[in-house]
């Protein structure tokens, strides 16, 4: 099984999310969620250990928020 995580660069992340925004947008607001968890260092394990804590950091995923049209707490950037 291959755990290496370094692919999941900002720009495959955030092209991923969107992608997902336009296929499923209830599953997309749900990954915000832990976004935004992710972002402010308070994931669980569970969500953690989909990552490479190296790589992505919390500014990582505030930049990723960001990317997505969202701030660090998840709340939409348009409004």
């Amino acid at each position: 099984m291959n755990t290496d995580k370094s692919h999941k660069t900002l720009k495959y992340m955030t092209d991923h999310f969107l992608n997902l925004k336009m296929m499923s947008p209830t599953l997309f607001y749900s990954v915000v969620n832990d976004l935004t968890l992710l972002a402010n260092n308070s994931a669980d394990d569970d969500i953690l250990s989909m990552y490479d804590s190296e790589i992505h950091t919390p500014q990582f995923f505030i930049e990723l928020l960001e990317n997505l049209g969202y701030d660090s707490e998840g709340c939409p950037l348009d409004i």
